[in-house]
């Protein structure tokens, strides 16, 4: 694996850096996002969705797809990273052959009820479900397999495969139907982190708590050797107990000793690592970076750059590194210290998430528990907000 240990040299931030000049990489175009959207179904209104281009070729001029509701996982892209569990672009027949010999044989409504829909986008729907036989609640994604979608299909299938952890959103079941792939995954009752962020102020007891969960997740990911490329707050579902869960693996890669980077530029703008930007090879620290933004987001209410573009933000990325708090001086010096170690732009003395579950920071945390109040009042800001 491409991930070096830190040599202990971290970044000063910087308070007085000032604002580069705006940049627009010719003929991007934003989403278009619905204004009647009910914000219950987890739409994001203002952000922008996972992308994907090839290193050394232009970002497309075509709209970007929408996301999607975060119970089932899963932001669209054109085409996923070739890498030895990915074939590459373009093998949609071997990504169809994948997915006959994973999934179920059968009629999945013979053991899921579905209930009401919850999340609707250009992939396709999700639906909020029961197991027959348990009881339980399920969310049921039905995705669309033409063209490219397949290989993202075979990523949230295949790559995780019988791979579960406590800290990951797991797929229960998958089925073909009628040439669309139907994922049963588990339900995520307290919606995602960034319904908590936006809608509330988080306690840096908290935060160290959802920061040890999600570190969790992503060594327990790195260990089996697979970057996830797309970690943002949308992307960490809460359960009203407090559990905190990695979710989304349609962008992830599936590393090798063969092939222990990648390149391809994959992921949403504000959490794209510097070497992502600058289509530099890369390993599974692009993830720590994201998880760095995610912890700004916890701070902040949303990632540096926000209000920019995708492409000016990547532009800032790019000339910034280390990017600035808006007020470094209300946090605690051990949380901007393990900010800082996140945030390291050099992929190689960044921290690995197996280093910052050390961070002394975390030794704050306070139980799960802690934070079902912050998701009951986020739900309930949310539903005033509808009325």
């Amino acid at each position: 694996m491409a991930c070096d240990e830190d040599d202990g040299n971290l970044p000063v931030w910087d308070e007085d850096r000032g604002h580069p000049v705006a940049w627009e990489e010719e003929g991007e175009q934003l989403p278009e996002w619905e204004a009647d959207r009910e914000p219950a179904q987890f739409w994001e209104e203002d952000e922008e969705p996972a992308l994907l281009w090839e290193e050394d070729e232009e970002p497309s001029s075509a709209p970007e797809e929408d996301t999607e509701a975060p119970c089932a996982a899963g932001s669209w892209a054109e085409h996923s990273d070739s890498s030895t569990a990915l074939q590459p672009e373009g093998s949609g027949e071997w990504s169809l052959m994948q997915l006959r010999n994973t999934v179920s044989v059968g009629e999945p409504a013979e053991k899921y009820l579905e209930l009401e829909q919850i999340g609707q986008g250009a992939f396709g729907t999700v639906s909020k479900g029961l197991d027959r036989a348990t009881g339980g609640e399920v969310a049921i994604k039905k995705m669309s397999l033409r063209g490219q979608n397949r290989e993202r299909a075979v990523n949230e299938v295949v790559v995780l495969k019988d791979k579960k952890n406590p800290n990951i959103v797991n797929s229960l079941d998958s089925f073909l139907v009628d040439g669309d792939l139907w994922l049963v995954m588990e339900y995520m009752d307290g919606g995602t982190l960034q319904d908590v962020v936006r809608q509330t102020r988080m306690a840096e007891g908290e935060m160290a708590a959802v920061s040890q969960e999600c570190l969790q997740g992503l060594d327990f990911l790195h260990s089996i050797r697979v970057i996830h490329r797309d970690l943002k707050s949308s992307n960490i579902l809460l359960g009203m107990d407090g559990s905190v869960k990695l979710a989304d693996f349609g962008l992830c890669a599936q590393l090798s000793p063969e092939q222990d980077q990648c390149s391809s530029m994959v992921g949403t703008a504000h959490w794209m690592a510097p070497e992502v930007v600058t289509s530099s090879p890369y390993g599974p620290k692009v993830d720590i970076w994201s998880f760095g933004i995610v912890t700004i987001e916890m701070v902040e209410g949303e990632p540096p750059y926000f209000q920019q573009t995708g492409a000016m933000a990547r532009a800032l990325i790019r000339q910034n590194g280390t990017p600035q708090l808006q007020e470094p001086r209300r946090l605690s010096a051990l949380l901007r210290d393990f900010l800082e170690c996140s945030l390291e732009p050099d992929e190689e003395r960044r921290y690995s998430a197996q280093e910052l579950l050390q961070h002394p920071f975390l030794s704050s945390a306070k139980p799960l528990s802690s934070l079902t109040p912050l998701i009951t009042a986020a739900k309930q800001l949310r539903e005033q907000q509808r009325r």
